[in-house]
């Protein structure tokens, strides 16, 4: 099962151990963005390692390291995944009942095909859009980066000052 970290603005990034076990125990891609604009996709450990090295603890930070269930294993499955016209990022943690198109991954299919349309027609700090959100992940883990706003929807776990979308790794 895949898992993202958050790591909050002012917070130091988990220990070393603690993202090589999140890496080993989903291998199909990495990516990370912040709230500084700053994101990386890939497939190399050691080369999100570089990069993440190029961030600051006053950042905030969305990490995922995928699972796949949809989508090719590949650099262009890698959450989280930017729509440009909103500045919005997300990335989901669990399995959608819907029919990924293009090779995309479940998630991606969920936010460039249903949630920004949806976000077009009710704008980003409309409760309505959230009930919608809540209501279509299940018992997904969802989360949203909107300028230096950070929305987690789900069950996280807070471990170490950050935020975990499963324990699965430890």
């Amino acid at each position: 099962m895949c898992v993202i970290i958050h790591k909050p603005a002012g917070v130091q990034m988990p220990q070393l151990h603690i993202l090589e076990s999140c890496f080993l125990r989903n291998r199909d891609g990495i990516g990370f963005c912040t709230s500084s604009g700053k994101s990386w996709h890939g497939m190399s450990f050691y080369k999100f390692l570089s990069e993440l090295g190029k961030t600051d603890d006053s950042e905030e930070i969305i990490i995922h390291f995928r699972w796949a269930t949809h989508g090719s294993v590949s650099r262009k499955n890698c959450h989280p995944f930017y729509d440009k016209e909103h500045d919005i990022w997300f990335a989901h943690n669990g399995v959608l009942p819907i029919r990924p198109t293009k090779d995309r991954t479940d998630s991606e299919t969920f936010f460039r095909d249903r949630f920004i349309p949806l976000l077009d027609a009710y704008e980003y700090d409309n409760p309505k859009l959230w009930d919608w959100v809540n209501v279509e992940r299940g018992m997904s883990r969802f989360i949203f980066m909107h300028g230096k706003e950070v929305k987690r929807l789900g069950t996280w776990h807070n471990f170490a000052d950050c935020y975990f979308s499963n324990m699965n790794w430890a």
